[in-house]
């Protein structure tokens, strides 16, 4: 039943009150126009370590430090003159000081009545300080990350400097190899401006100790396999100086390229997922055929597959022009064929199949290759996860919480099935408008 502005007013509408104050989780003192402490409840009390009654009659001041006395009683008389309701969290934290006199951060709410002709200031206070220590904290592991990005970024500029090193040694040796020189450097610089970026997207992450783990697990093997491999073909490289060991030359110079491009593509990785977390992507969208897209996927993979590899596109007839964003979709199709290539076998056929259901379109990309275990599989699209059957194969981890998030750009979903030892299937789903 509900309760009356009657009932309050009666006897026991002012026991249930009095219980109400006295009983209050939040400390509770009603000052009088003077500062002087009229009413204070357990909770308040038990804040500034108070017995009971002891406060009545004293001046509010008495609860703040000494140093701030001068200019609270002008506050307090200007609030009295003027007075107005003052939530919880809005406006200044305050010291409170303990009988003990040790300070302390409060909160303070507060408001005001009138009773039997006289002015009465409510406040409603609370003490904050488990509240300031988590921030405290929070603002300490802050100041780590930033400690720890900066030192990643010395250690970045010594690799960089000894691959930069490394490349003026083959410029020397392999003069006739000038193109192959470029395109090395080339990549050079654009490690050097993703690494860079990395850097800004880490400086951003506050879950510290999970992140670092994880990312200097996955750096140490992605960064040093590659690496390994530029800095020993670049010194066998400089041993061919006869003109009849060019094939020998030509065998490294590869090996050099293939490295860097998946160093490059690891950078490509992590500059995805900055921009994708910034807001940096945004939909551009415009009509286009299904036909075009997957013939320019397919030109993406005509060097990209294994030895005897198949790669089989098949897309409804019905499908004829889509309206979403074909840049952002092409960047999903090239991630999910490129991950059914790299986890399977020589020999084995990847398919890509698209078709229409209802007012979507669906896109099924599926592999024979080694699967994903069922105990892992819910930890598909969390970053920087491997399955424990893929640690040997070469990869980020990022690169389906990359197609998560691009899917969340157009509208769209992903489902999978998979077993292990026995392939792996993807399917996107996306409206065939916006």
């Amino acid at each position: 039943m509900p309760i009356s502005s009657e009932y309050l007013t009666s006897s026991n509408g002012l026991q249930l009150l009095n219980k109400i104050f006295l009983g209050a989780g939040e400390g509770i003192i009603i000052v009088d126009s003077e500062g002087k402490i009229r009413l204070i409840n357990k909770r308040a009390e038990e804040i500034f370590e108070y017995e009971q009654n002891e406060l009545i009659g004293r001046v509010i001041e008495d609860l703040i430090p000494q140093k701030y006395h001068k200019q609270h009683v002008p506050h307090r008389t200007k609030y009295i003159a003027h007075p107005v309701t003052r939530p919880m969290g809005i406006g200044r934290h305050l010291t409170g000081q303990r009988k003990s006199g040790s300070e302390f951060p409060v909160e303070v709410s507060l408001s005001y009545v009138m009773h039997e002709d006289e002015k009465l200031v409510v406040a409603f206070i609370s003490d904050i300080t488990r509240r300031k220590e988590q921030e405290d904290a929070l603002k300490q592991s802050e100041e780590k990350l930033k400690q720890y990005t900066s030192e990643l970024e010395s250690k970045v500029q010594e690799r960089t400097q000894e691959l930069e090193h490394l490349n003026l040694g083959l410029k020397s040796q392999i003069r006739e190899r000038k193109l192959a020189e470029a395109a090395l450097q080339s990549s050079l610089e654009e490690l050097k401006k993703a690494e860079k970026e990395i850097l800004n997207a880490l400086e951003k992450e506050k879950e510290l100790n999970e992140m670092k783990s994880r990312f200097i697990s996955m750096a140490s093997h992605e960064f040093r396999t590659p690496l390994t491999t530029i800095h020993s073909s670049a010194n066998l490289v400089a041993k061919y100086t006869e003109a009849e060991q060019q094939t020998n030359r030509d065998k490294h110079v590869n090996r050099i390229k293939s490295a860097v491009n998946n160093l490059t593509n690891i950078l490509n990785d992590f500059l995805s997922l900055e921009k994708l977390e910034s807001g940096a992507i945004t939909m551009k969208v415009e009509p286009f055929k299904m036909t075009s897209l997957f013939r320019e996927v397919e030109e993406v993979f005509e060097q990209g597959l294994k030895k005897d590899q198949q790669l089989k596109i098949t897309i409804e007839e019905e499908i004829t022009e889509v309206v979403s964003d074909p840049h952002i979709l092409k960047n999903i199709i090239i991630n999910l064929i490129s991950n059914a290539i790299k986890y399977s076998d020589e020999g084995k056929t990847i398919t890509a199949t698209t078709s229409r259901v209802n007012d979507h379109i669906q896109i099924a990309i599926k592999d024979e290759g080694i699967g994903i275990p069922l105990d892992e599989q819910k930890n598909l699209f969390q970053r920087f996860f491997r399955a424990d059957n893929a640690s040997n194969i070469q990869g980020t981890g990022l690169g389906l919480n990359i197609v998560k998030r691009y899917l969340d750009l157009i509208n769209g979903s992903i489902t999978f099935t998979s077993k292990e030892n026995q392939g792996s299937e993807f399917v996107i789903s996306f409206p065939i408008k916006p």
